[in-house]
């Protein structure tokens, strides 16, 4: 049975479909300004990149992504504008995985411990636990870039 699975995916979609509209919308003087402390497609790409990170397995090291860990982590800045066609295909290899993953998690398995999450993160991490956290990350995401983008005479998906 997957009925509260497939609800809980359905947010975690809805979210990655704001996502995926902010970048649309994000006008060309916006795209590499900072702003909340970093570059706006740089906040993107951060939520897309921690995918591999809240799901890989625990023999699995999460890949680093094209711009680079350090600039997914916010450890440093960008030596590199991605376009906005370039954060696009990486949001949807991201967007795979995560829907390969998902494919993986019936009802009965949410409160199963997700090995790789629980090791990355030392204390037990239940696969609710790996969707609850993509998802309200993923909304905490949306919610930052609709500021900068209104901040910028933009309005946001929300």
């Amino acid at each position: 049975m997957r009925a509260v699975t497939d609800a809980l995916k359905g947010s975690f979609d809805g979210n990655w479909g704001f996502l995926l509209k902010e970048i649309d919308l994000c006008p060309d003087s916006v795209w590499g300004k900072k702003a909340g402390g970093f570059v706006f497609w740089q906040q993107l790409y951060h939520c897309f990149a921690t995918i591999d990170f809240f799901i890989s397995p625990k023999d699995a090291a999460p890949a680093p992504g094209p711009w680079g860990a350090d600039v997914a982590g916010f450890k440093a800045a960008p030596n590199k504008t991605a376009t906005k066609d370039e954060l696009r295909a990486y949001a949807a290899k991201q967007k795979a995985a995560a829907d390969a993953w998902f494919a993986t998690v019936d009802d009965a398995s949410l409160l199963k411990e997700h090995e790789g999450l629980s090791f990355r993160w030392k204390q037990p991490m239940t696969n609710a636990t790996v969707i609850a956290l993509m998802t309200g990350h993923s909304m905490y995401h949306v919610g930052s870039c609709d500021a900068i983008l209104r901040d910028n005479g933009v309005s946001g998906v929300l």
